[in-house]
């Protein structure tokens, strides 16, 4: 104990202490800086790292400097030996030990805690919400749509789980921890990043972060040429899948290494349009057709655009914007050019099956479709759900649930879980429990009319009809175009109630007013059948097989017309569609 107290005391003597306290005070402040300032600059991260690296290795020198020369006023001067006269450390020995002990504390920082760390253990994913580096809120848009986009191409990695981007958006602001995060979402790892577009650049920085222990394993930053914004999210997914060892298929690589150019404007057009796409409402519907026309007449050959064009097609069409035979016809071409161009995206494989499912009657090709979506892409959460959907409306609910929950697990904080899965129960008629995963979806999304409507559909099909019209008609203030769009709901609970004579009233009403919208024959033979109208309802079936109704698969399922299926006309039209077994 002796000789360490001397040794403290020459340490204070030669002003190592000092030294140290002022080294750490500028090394902390120089971190700092690269913290907040290299990942807006651009500055790579191997930099960060390297500065970094430089500030750890130049502790023990200047420990070691401080030792041996002291600052006095006749210059930097070599220390006199030890105060005491007593036997001490030699000089080699104290730097011999200083080495040794930042490496022993580097060792600790980087190589202990990451002793354990094996890349391989991580199988699940979730990509936080992209930060918009240059806080131009025009670029809003441009900022979600690179987030998608890198879910897009990391869910083609058959070895990976990646979560939708619906689940992450609540997680986007600072709050939540990286554990707590990775808990909700049941994954390994988060991908945090930032997106920059100056000018016709784009860049994106991204790390990667084990969601365990909350330790940075991981970050890089990617840039490119907007025309090869495609090409830059491919490069990001393959660095994260190489990061964690994730194995690809032969098709993945193809698909992974084969992006092509696109023209900027065009896709910035897409982008929009996809801001539009995932903010539902009738209005949206309708912007989200008006941005993809633009962006395929600029850019003729962008697929997704071609593709999603037949999803808005069918969401115009069904809420009356449009008639059944423009949506048909549009989405025709542009279902045929997608897949012209490339039908080997699960997107087009997707829309594929919702044209030949709403348009062509054609279930046996859709069902194909679905699944070649899937084979193409196992993580493709829409996939799952809109395969889920259609084995609900074939009749097979057993094999539905499971094709929704798998959905549901690429997206678990998303509506779309609970409502695919009261959708596919209200189909295979158990009301109760569509009532209770619709409820669940209200209480995630209070004001949203396409819950609102599919709770007061189930709610009426359970037979509680009073409690069905209180929820349909909030509908009239949160969103009047979905309650007018769906009013032959509203009606036919009337009826089904007994209160015929109000829902005679509105019946007349709707027929008589100069109505915007246009109304499927099928949804008319509903509130007939209500109404006890059996003649007027086969009527409105016929017309609507003929017109082409999108939603003829209702007739399979639909307990309003349970007082019409023992009637020729309408075991006729069951014919001529040709349900599956």
């Amino acid at each position: 104990m002796p000789n360490f107290s001397v040794f403290i005391a020459e340490l204070r003597r030669r002003r190592v202490f000092r030294v140290a306290v002022f080294y750490g005070g500028i090394a902390f402040v120089i971190i700092q800086i690269i913290d907040g300032t290299f990942e807006v600059m651009g500055i790579p991260a191997w930099v960060s790292r390297l500065l970094i690296v430089l500030l750890g290795a130049g502790f023990p020198v200047a420990m070691g400097l401080a030792w041996v020369f002291d600052i006095t006023d006749e210059g930097i001067v070599r220390t006199k030996g030890l105060a005491t006269g007593k036997p001490g450390t030699s000089n080699r020995t104290l730097i011999a030990v200083a080495v040794l002990a930042v490496a022993f504390g580097i060792w600790g920082r980087w190589g202990g805690a990451g002793r354990n760390y094996d890349p391989s253990a991580i199988r699940s994913i979730a990509v936080l919400p992209l930060d918009n580096l240059g806080g131009d809120p025009e670029q809003v848009y441009f900022v979600e749509g690179m987030h998608e986009a890198l879910i897009t191409e990391l869910a083609k990695i058959s070895a990976l789980r990646v979560i939708s981007r619906t689940s992450t958006l609540g997680f986007g602001a600072a709050g939540a921890s990286i554990p707590e995060i990775a808990r909700a979402l049941n994954v390994d790892a988060i991908v945090e990043g930032s997106v920059l577009v100056v000018g016709d650049r784009v860049r994106i920085n991204a790390q990667l972060i084990d969601g365990r222990r909350d330790q940075h394993l991981w970050a890089e930053a990617y840039e490119r040429d907007l025309r090869d914004v495609l090409a830059l999210h491919q490069e990001v997914a393959r660095a994260i899948a190489q990061q964690v060892r994730a194995t690809l298929t032969p098709e993945e690589e193809v698909r992974l290494a084969s992006a092509r150019q696109v023209d900027p404007e065009a896709y910035q057009l897409y982008l929009k349009a996809w801001h539009f796409r995932t903010n539902e409402s009738p209005e949206n519907f309708q912007k989200t057709v008006d941005y993809l026309e633009q962006a395929v007449a600029i850019d003729p050959t962008l697929t997704q655009a071609h593709a999603l064009l037949v999803w808005g097609y069918l969401l115009t069409q069904l809420y009356g914007f449009i008639s059944i035979e423009e949506a048909r016809t549009k989405a025709r071409a542009a279902i045929d050019q997608a897949v012209k161009l490339d039908d080997t995206l699960p997107e087009v494989q997707v829309n594929l099956g919702l044209y030949r499912f709403y348009y062509e009657r054609d279930w046996a090709g859709a069902e194909q479709a679905f699944r070649r979506a899937i084979t193409l892409n196992p993580g493709y959460m829409p996939a799952h759900y809109e395969y889920g959907l259609f084995l609900g409306r074939m009749g097979r609910t057993e094999e539905a649930l499971v094709a929704v929950q798998r959905a549901k697990e690429f997206d678990p904080l998303s509506m779309q879980g609970p409502v695919g899965l009261g959708i596919v129960s209200l189909h295979g008629r158990r009301f109760d429990q569509a009532v209770a995963y619709f409820e669940q979806a209200l209480e995630l999304y209070p004001d949203n009319g396409h819950i609102i409507f599919w709770l007061s559909t189930a709610l009426a099909d359970a037979g509680k009809y009073e409690e069905a019209v209180a929820i349909y008609e909030q509908l009239a203030s949160i969103d009047p175009k979905a309650y007018s769009a769906n009013i032959q709901t509203l009606i036919a609970t009337y009826a089904q109630m007994g209160r015929r004579a109000e829902a005679q009233t509105l019946l007349d009403s709707l027929r008589l007013e100069d109505q915007d919208l246009v109304i499927d024959p099928l949804y008319m033979a509903e509130v007939y059948s209500a109404l006890g109208k059996a003649d007027e309802a086969l009527d409105q079936l016929e017309l609507a097989f003929e017109e082409g109704s999108t939603l003829m698969h209702y007739l399979k399922t639909r307990p309003l017309f349970d007082p019409l299926r023992g009637e020729p006309r309408f075991q006729a039209l069951m014919r001529r569609l040709n349900f599956p077994e």
